[in-house]
């Protein structure tokens, strides 16, 4: 299960590089823009998925202590804070919060962020060049080394439409490369090491992951190619917008819930029906907690934007005045 679940890491930190690519040429026509959107859908999940875990962490621990010391860690509001401010992966750190190890990935993610922010936004390219340094060196090594999965998504979509090929010709690669791209997942070893532990952690299996990130980039390109003319049906293009939305509260709410439903209704020798039941509710749960937070977002956009003009007319200020 935890190697199908970094797999899943790898596909995530591939169709990010595609989807914040895609959005800084189509829609983020400032740095301005660029932050605020990436700050608000970070923090309007981020935030209240910490709350979810903090909130969950005593209850199911009166109810299960044995389950929860198995996620206990030293450090827990240390690992909080450094999670808030996504520098839980720098370095040498490993300091996602107990209960909800989904977000280490999101301690490698916001770098993403940021790095692609300096490098499309600042001017000119030596301060470009500086600036991207500065914030590599303060990612890390560690986060560094899982760079070119994310990377590898930027260029699926920064190539779309860059190459014309015939739809039969595009549809032949996406199946071929669909093939080898599930082949690898199932038998390419895991390289240099297996995930997870020190001192790379999740960055254990660095080439193996960069090579199945570039098999997923390219699965990508082939299907944009093949399908990317196509239009959907408004009613279907609603359905997969919602979805997409809601991914992020999936990603992060369901780990404290999941353990928290473990504790309070053990699943040894709970029937297929209850155990459905069980996930059923679980599912319902995140889409409504997902549905608030969602309805949250343009809150924080208002909040960053106002601290991004603040700082600006700041710094405007103190330009003049040292004119």
């Amino acid at each position: 299960m935890q190697v199908v679940a970094h797999d899943a890491v790898i596909v995530f930190f591939v169709l990010s590089g595609y989807v914040i690519a895609y959005s800084a040429k189509e829609k983020c026509r400032s740095a301005r823009d660029y932050a605020v959107a990436r700050l608000s859908r970070l923090y309007s999940v981020v935030v209240p998925a910490l709350l979810l875990t903090l909130l969950l962490w005593p209850l199911g621990r009166e109810l299960d202590p044995e389950l929860y010391a198995q996620y206990a860690r030293s450090g827990t509001v240390w690992r909080y804070l450094l999670t808030l401010l996504h520098l839980n992966q720098t370095w040498l750190l490993d300091a996602y919060p107990p209960s909800n190890t989904p977000f280490w990935s999101l301690g490698y993610e916001a770098w993403y962020y940021v790095l692609f922010g300096v490098a499309w936004f600042v001017h000119p390219w030596r301060l470009r060049l500086v600036l991207v340094a500065v914030c590599a060196l303060a990612a890390g090594p560690k986060v560094l080394l899982l760079l070119p999965a994310w990377l590898a998504g930027m260029l699926a979509c920064f190539w779309s439409g860059r190459f014309s090929m015939e739809r039969v010709g595009a549809v032949a690669g996406f199946a071929v490369t669909l093939v080898t791209t599930l082949a690898a997942m199932r038998w390419l070893p895991d390289w240099p090491r297996a995930p997870g532990a020190a001192p790379c952690y999740m960055s254990g299996a660095a080439i193996s992951d960069g090579l199945t990130s570039v098999s997923w980039a390219t699965l990508i390109w082939f299907f944009d190619c093949a399908f990317g003319r196509l239009t959907l049906p408004e009613r279907l293009y609603g359905v997969v917008r919602w979805s997409a939305n809601h991914t992020f509260s999936l990603y992060l709410y369901h780990a404290p819930l999941v353990i928290f439903a473990t504790a309070l209704i053990p699943p040894l020798g709970m029937s297929l029906a209850a155990g459905v039941t069980v996930m059923a509710v679980i599912l319902l749960v995140v889409l409504g907690l997902g549905a608030v937070t969602e309805a949250q977002r343009p809150r924080w956009q208002w909040l960053f934007g106002a601290i991004w003009d603040g700082v600006s007319a700041r710094h405007r200020a103190c330009a003049v005045g040292k004119v």
